[in-house]
């Protein structure tokens, strides 16, 4: 397979394979993208935001609190501005990071991995994980 972004490295200029941030790496036929801790208050705040390009992915997104809390948290993918699923965790769910969401990304579409506190106005520590197979 090709590399994504052409030219002779793996990984689209700008990148940031090693760390966290709002956009999505690749390395040889996978991408990924690792919010890191974001402080989470009252106002939907963006986790991950990064734009696909001429490839698909299929991936998986993981959402997580990162501190014990009873407060609720909500949790939205959305591609190209539209929500396609959401998960509420918190005080009366599961606070797991292996509760997958499997989407599909198309070519030259922008996916957005946000996060809001249903409960209070207080900053809660969560983050977010895209991982997938990138095909060309």
């Amino acid at each position: 397979m090709a590399l994504v972004g052409g030219g002779g490295a793996p990984n689209v200029a700008g990148s940031n394979p090693a760390g966290t941030g709002t956009s999505i790496n690749y390395i040889g036929n996978h991408a990924f993208a690792y919010s890191g801790i974001v402080q989470v208050t009252n106002a939907t705040t963006t986790l991950i935001d990064g734009t696909i390009g001429s490839h698909y992915i299929v991936a998986k997104v993981q959402p997580s609190i990162n501190v014990s809390t009873t407060d609720d948290m909500f949790f939205r993918v959305l591609i190209d501005g539209q929500e396609i699923a959401a998960s509420l965790i918190g005080s009366t769910t599961s606070n797991s990071p292996y509760e997958e969401i499997e989407v599909i990304v198309a070519p030259f579409t922008r996916i957005q991995i946000t996060c809001e506190n249903n409960s209070t106005s207080g900053g809660i520590n969560c983050s977010a994980v895209f991982t997938g197979r990138v095909y060309a």
